[in-house]
């Protein structure tokens, strides 16, 4: 069996508890980036998280991020999270950020 790197782990354990708190909220929730693909090869392991929300929601939005940096203190890395309501990445979705996000990430909710 082989080991999950803390990334994986990070990323799974944020999906998990944003989901539970605010899943009502969230279109999407993808883990996306260079330790997603495995090109981490720094000292430090970032987690780039895009979470698309149905509205805009400043509360939630500061609540996900709270979360994130609670996550990656108990995993030993720093998340990064994007939240954006669904209808500005459906306004953007040719812009790079949300296309690689989308396209290259892996899927949570």
């Amino acid at each position: 069996m082989s080991e999950r790197a803390p990334q994986d782990d990070a990323a799974t354990a944020f999906a998990s508890r944003a989901e539970a708190a605010h899943g009502e909220s969230i279109r999407q929730l993808v883990a996306f980036g260079d330790a997603v693909r495995g090109d981490d090869r720094g000292v430090h392991t970032e987690v780039e998280i895009l979470v698309v929300l149905a509205d805009d929601d400043p509360e939630t939005e500061r609540a996900l991020e709270a979360e994130a940096e609670a996550v990656g203190r108990e995993h030993g890395v720093v998340i990064s999270v994007y939240v954006l309501p669904a209808e500005r990445v459906d306004a953007n979705a040719d812009h790079p950020f949300v296309r690689t996000a989308l396209e290259e990430g892996r899927a949570y909710v």
